[in-house]
This record gives C-alpha cells, sequence and structure tokens, in this order.
C-alpha cells in the first residue's frame, strides 16, 4: 500500500482588502513529492500519471516547476479535462523523486443565490458536458432510492437553487461528519444512505447523486484543505461539489466544513473560502494515456504502473512554510 505522508504548504495571505464583498486571497507556494524506493524485480516499463492544478477565476498559477523534466508530457483526460503529468521510463531506475512546485494564487470563489440580486443569464455550457454530470457514476449511483429520496426532498420547489438548497439543507441534517465508521471515503451513495457518515467525499457524493436524480447537473470538484497555521500537517485531501443553474452557471457548495462549522452554514451554499486548492473533477477518470488498471475512483494521488500493473509502494508528501522563499528539493 502507498504510504501518504502529508506536510503543508508554504502560506502568505495576501494584505486584507478594505471592501467587505471583495473576495479574500490567498498566496501559496505549494510542493508536490513524489518518493519510489524500489520497484519489482525486473520492471520493463513505469508510468506514472499526476494531476496538475488548473487555472480558473479563482485560481491562478503563477509559477510551475517540475523536477525531472524528461520522460514526461501534459496530457488532458478526455471526459472532465483534467490536466495530467505523464511520466514513461523504460527501463526505470530506482529510487526515484518527482516534484512539482507551485506558486499559486487562490480566491474566494463565490456565485451565492439571491432573490433580491437580479439573476443574470449565464454565458452557457455545452450541452454535451452537462449531460455528462446527469448521469450516475460507479458509486454516485442514481438508484430508485436516490430518485424517490430526491423527488421528496425537492417537493414543491420550483426552480434549481431552491430544489439544490433543500438537498443541501438534507445532506447537513442527515449526514454526519464521522471517519470511525468502515468504508467512509469511498464517496458510495448507497453506503451513506445507509449509514449516514462519511467524509467529505461521502457528503458530496450523496448530494450529487440527489442533485442528479432531481435533474439537476452536479459535479464533484478534489483539491486539499490549506491550514492557516504557520506550520501544520494536511491531514488528507478535501472535496466539494458544483451544480448548474441555467440562470447562474456553476455554484458551488461544500456541505461537510458546513457540517463542521455550523456557524458558516449559509456562508458555504454558493461560496468557497479561499482556503484550498483545486485540482481535479469528476470520478471514475481514465486517464490520459489511459491505464490498465480501472478507471479511477476520483484523482489527488498519483496513479502508477509497473509494467502495466498498478503499484502502490510510493510515499506522497505535501510541503509548507509560510512566506514566499522556494521549499528544498526533495532529497
Amino acid at each position: 500500500m502507498s504510504k501518504i505522508a502529508w506536510a503543508l504548504i508554504a502560506v502568505v495571505y495576501v494584505c486584507p482588502l478594505s471592501h467587505a464583498d471583495t473576495p479574500k486571497e490567498r498566496y501559496v507556494e505549494f510542493d508536490y513529492q513524489v518518493k519510489l524506493d524500489h520497484l519489482p524485480p525486473g520492471t520493463a516499463q513505469l508510468k506514472i500519471w499526476l494531476p496538475i492544478m488548473p487555472e480558473n477565476d479563482y485560481q491562478r498559477i503563477e509559477d510551475i516547476e517540475i523536477t525531472p523534466g524528461y520522460n514526461s508530457r501534459l496530457t488532458f483526460d478526455e471526459t472532465y479535462g483534467n490536466k495530467i503529468l505523464y511520466y514513461a521510463f523504460q527501463p526505470p531506475q530506482a529510487p526515484l523523486s518527482i516534484q512539482i512546485s507551485y506558486k499559486v494564487r487562490r480566491r474566494e470563489y463565490s456565485n451565492k443565490p439571491a432573490e433580491n440580486r437580479k439573476v443574470q443569464t449565464s454565458p452557457g455550457e455545452d450541452p454535451e458536458a452537462l449531460e455528462r454530470f446527469l448521469k450516475p457514476d460507479r458509486l454516485v449511483t442514481i438508484s430508485p432510492r436516490a430518485r424517490e429520496l430526491a423527488s421528496g426532498i425537492t417537493e414543491g420547489k420550483m426552480t434549481t437553487v431552491a430544489k439544490a438548497r433543500a438537498i443541501y439543507d438534507y445532506v447537513f441534517t442527515h449526514v454526519a461528519y464521522d471517519k470511525t465508521i468502515p468504508g467512509w471515503g469511498r464517496g458510495d451513495t448507497e453506503r451513506v444512505c445507509l449509514i449516514r457518515a462519511g467524509n467529505c467525499t461521502d457528503f458530496h457524493s450523496l448530494f450529487i447523486s440527489l442533485a442528479r436524480a432531481g435533474g439537476i447537473p452536479a459535479k464533484f470538484v478534489m483539491g486539499v484543505p490549506l491550514s492557516e497555521k504557520d506550520f501544520a500537517e494536511i491531514p488528507g485531501y478535501h472535496c466539494w461539489a458544483e451544480f448548474y443553474d441555467e440562470g447562474q452557471g456553476w455554484i458551488p457548495v461544500d456541505v461537510s466544513e458546513a457540517w463542521k462549522n455550523k456557524t458558516r452554514y449559509e456562508y458555504f451554499f454558493g461560496t468557497l473560502n479561499q482556503n484550498r486548492l483545486e485540482f481535479t473533477q469528476g470520478r471514475d477518470i481514465i486517464l490520459e494515456p489511459s491505464q490498465k488498471g480501472e478507471p479511477l475512483n476520483y484523482f489527488i494521488y498519483p496513479y502508477i504502473e509497473a509494467d502495466g500493473k498498478e503499484f502502490k509502494d510510493y510515499s506522497v508528501k505535501f510541503q509548507f512554510r509560510n512566506g514566499v522563499q522556494r521549499i528544498s528539493k526533495a532529497q
């Protein structure tokens, strides 16, 4: 099994701006390190796929440095457009270290529905892309149970936003953030319906299943949380969801963060704070070039194949130091 070691990410806050409605920003230096100490004897070919942070309106990559720079190329998966760093070594040599160092400016992301605000028509989304976000995934099901549940939750709600808010409220009140019960973290909607507990993956899988069952396009977004401490360890990834409204476009939600900080329950329906970095979107991901193994449930950690078989004996480390100085390269 892979040994996941988490340290943290170089962080410095941007000076606060005076206007209360101005999105908050955060500037980070982030290092994603992978290390393989050994390989199966006689390995002839090693393939490695790593997620690369995207750029968008609320996440700007100001610099990126990749080591080593050889035997690699950038690719994109065909379904979601996730950016991928792909390595192919033939023959490979161990030990092997890879480091991706970023300088990133992350903004608060808000598209908050408000009845007293004039709703402008969204620029529109490709109908084929939206269709994908109405279909089930392997674990994000649209079962008869999900359809019946969604129908009851959204009964009498006339707008997309009203339906999504009812689903958000339901997940918030019926699921507990609990990682003590085996099976958490896979994002298995049917398990969440039965157990009513899990982590962010489980919260948002249920939200997405219910939204899609109610005819609302919804997508899964994977990233990492940013601690506010100067030095700390990130305990793991973080994920959230977005749903699509024809008038306002994609609207973000983070039900699990709302559950953990109930004073921000209203905030996290339509807004994400700046204390996170986005990496990928979607479930059941087929990489590019395609892997020999099964589609990935989600994509935040490296995926590695040695001679066509999944290889999990690697370590991953995310590092930080408060400030803008460069973190030393992986040894």
